[in-house]
This record gives C-alpha cells, sequence and structure tokens, in this order.
C-alpha cells in the first residue's frame, strides 16, 4: 500500500537532483519543480498503478525501484511479463501524461520506494519550458522503442528455454577479476527470470538446472559465472 506524504517543502527540496532527466538544470528550477510534486512511499509489490486507469501523473524514482509489467499475449494463464525496470534517478508514466489515454501497462513497487509524481500538465509545461528535458524523453522513447522491439521478436520466436539463455546472455558482465570470464553479479529469483522471459517458475528452475549440470552455467554465491558463453550464444540461437 502506498503512503502519500505531504513533506514540508523544505524536506523535499533536493530529492530530485539525482534525477537524470533533470541534469544541468539551475537548482532553482528543479526546486520549482519540486514544490508541484506530491510525495509517496510503497512498499514492496505494492501498485502504483495498473494498466487502463487513467490517471496522468508522472513519477520519479527517488529511493527504491519498481517494476513495468504487461499480460503475456501468447499465454492463456494470465501471467505478467515483466517490460522494464526503473531504479533510483529514473523516472516513468509519461507516456499517458503526453496522449491523455488510459496507462498501457501495471507499476508496482520491487522494494521499499520513495516516488514524486507530478501532474501530466504540469510535467508538459515543464517540458515545454525547457526543450532539451523534451528531447532528452524523445530520446528515451527512441530507446524504449528500440527495446521493445528486440522483446516482442524474442517472444513471438524463440522458445520459452531460448528466452531464459538469451535473458542470461543479457545480464552478463565480463569479470574484472577473472580475463575472459562473463558473469551475472546478483542472479535473480526464478519468478523474476519468468515474469522477464514468460516462461513459466517451473521451466525457468529446469533450464538453469539443466545448464548448471552441463556446465555452461555455475553458481557462486550471489552470482552466477558463465562458463561457456560462446555455446550459451549458440544454444540462444538455434532453431528450435
Amino acid at each position: 500500500m502506498s503512503d502519500d506524504s505531504a513533506m514540508a517543502a523544505g524536506e523535499a527540496l533536493g530529492r530530485l537532483n539525482g534525477i537524470a532527466l533533470f541534469e544541468g538544470l539551475p537548482e532553482s528550477d528543479i526546486h520549482a519543480f519540486e514544490r508541484q510534486c506530491h510525495w509517496h512511499r510503497y512498499g514492496a509489490d505494492a501498485v502504483v498503478f495498473d494498466k487502463e486507469t487513467t490517471q496522468l501523473e508522472v513519477y520519479f524514482v527517488v529511493e527504491g525501484a519498481v517494476r513495468v509489467l504487461s499480460y503475456s499475449s501468447y499465454a492463456r494463464d494470465g501471467r505478467e511479463v515483466t517490460l522494464a525496470n526503473f531504479i533510483s534517478g529514473d523516472y516513468f508514466g509519461e507516456l499517458a501524461a503526453i496522449d491523455n489515454r488510459p496507462r498501457s501497462a501495471k507499476v508496482v513497487a520491487s522494494e521499499p520506494t520513495l516516488l514524486a509524481s507530478i501532474e501530466g500538465g504540469g510535467f508538459m509545461a515543464f517540458m515545454e519550458k525547457h526543450p532539451h528535458v523534451a528531447i532528452r524523453v524523445l530520446r528515451r522513447f527512441a530507446s524504449i522503442i528500440r527495446t521493445l522491439d528486440i522483446r516482442v521478436t524474442e517472444l513471438s520466436t524463440l522458445s520459452d528455454q531460448q528466452r531464459i539463455y538469451t535473458e542470461l546472455l543479457h545480464m552478463a558482465k565480463p569479470d574484472p577479476k577473472r580475463g575472459g570470464a562473463w558473469t551475472i553479479p546478483e542472479m535473480p529469483k526464478h519468478k523474476d527470470l519468468s515474469s522477464w522471459t514468460g516462461a513459466t517458475t517451473e521451466v525457468v528452475a529446469q533450464t538453469i538446472g539443466e545448464l548448471a549440470r552441463d556446465g555452461l552455467i555455475e553458481r557462486r554465491h550471489m552470482a552466477m559465472v558463465i562458463r561457456d558463453l560462446p555455446r550459451l550464444q549458440l544454444m540462444a540461437r538455434a532453431s528450435r
């Protein structure tokens, strides 16, 4: 549940300095924007807003993180698929503010989270006053569209196992301590992988288990080491 808090003006000032959208703006402009904001605290798994709701606020993640969810278009059981994750410094909800249409997705808090929100009209007026902020929003739209194009292709053309392999590859980073090695620093829970890939948690557990038994991956504490990156890449591309 949310705890909508009416912060004192002095307490709110400076809360939005870490939001990337406002980088380079005069502090006086950011503080004026903050005075128009409402402040909300959410516990883990609390719903910020649901799909098809008609409120038009734009939200800024001051502390914590949120997940953007939609229903799987190919599964009959109504499983939710994660479209994006936003952390401290990010913002979301601007689409409804711009086109005045209902929400296209559901947003839930991933952990205890503090959000600031502003009415859609206030956000639009701010972009009109600061065109370079509007350009940043447009560039993010372009990035989201490109990412969703890839996700739609993966969901429609890859098997459950291939989508899991692909998601592991997306998360993998070069290990600075081991030359040529790749690792996932914090391996997500099976339910999170299920949400991101559209596969059931049972399929996720089975697939991760098979990769471990075949020696392609190895769990080390909270991390997951990919021991054979080329083979995993080949399996992700292989026709099934």
